[in-house]
């Protein structure tokens, strides 16, 4: 959908458990046979507001999965719980919650994320986040946030400059901002602003 809008746990985090997104992929219509939901992932957060243990103190992420049960759901539900980062899933509201834990090889990778230092991740990180992220901006900006590229510094001292007397120079800082944790939680309110796809059929097959 292309007015989605992804948390940055779904952009940055969530590559970190090396779960393929394509993993996701399903293929239901309504019906009047119209494709309207092509992936089961709705969205991933650090913390849930309802839990008060260690879930939300320790690197976990949440992923939300839409709650429909097509005819491949089987398959999804067998092969991701038998992923080794998986801890435990509850349902929330209509939806599907299933909590992850940040691999121990990962941590350093995670808490340099957390500092917003995207530059300086490692090759391998920065590579499962080009390939393996929800982004709700255009995919070509992750790759220059990453590199911390020229140009997109200089759009933002243009964008957050009162005037050309009184410039806003951003020097050698990174060009995305750091990830706010209060904003990265899982409520009710979150979950009614992703909605629940009504009356849906699975279809006979997806195409690749």
């Amino acid at each position: 959908m292309s007015d989605k809008k992804y948390t940055q746990t779904s952009t940055f985090l969530f590559p970190l458990l090396e779960i393929p997104k394509q993993l996701f992929r399903c293929d239901v219509t309504n019906s009047f046979n119209k494709r309207i939901m092509t992936t089961r992932f709705s969205n991933a957060f650090m913390w849930d507001e309802d839990l008060e243990f260690d879930f939300n103190h320790e690197p976990y992420i949440f992923i939300v999965l839409k709650p429909y049960r097509d005819y491949n759901f089987e398959e999804f539900y067998s092969t991701i719980i038998s992923m080794a980062t998986y801890v435990d899933e509850y349902e929330k509201d209509d939806f599907i919650v299933m909590v992850f834990k940040i691999p121990e090889k990962h941590l350093d990778q995670y808490n340099l994320l957390l500092e917003g230092k995207y530059s300086k991740l490692s090759p391998e990180i920065k590579g499962l986040i080009l390939k393996n992220s929800f982004f709700k901006l255009n995919p070509n900006i992750l790759p220059r946030i990453l590199s911390r590229c020229p140009e997109l510094r200089k759009s933002w001292e243009k964008a957050l400059s009162s005037s050309e007397n009184d410039p806003v120079i951003l020097g050698d800082q990174e060009v995305w901002s750091i990830i706010d944790k209060n904003k990265e939680g899982l409520s009710s309110k979150t979950l009614k602003q992703l909605g629940v796809t009504q009356k849906l059929n699975p279809a006979k097959e997806f195409d690749n």
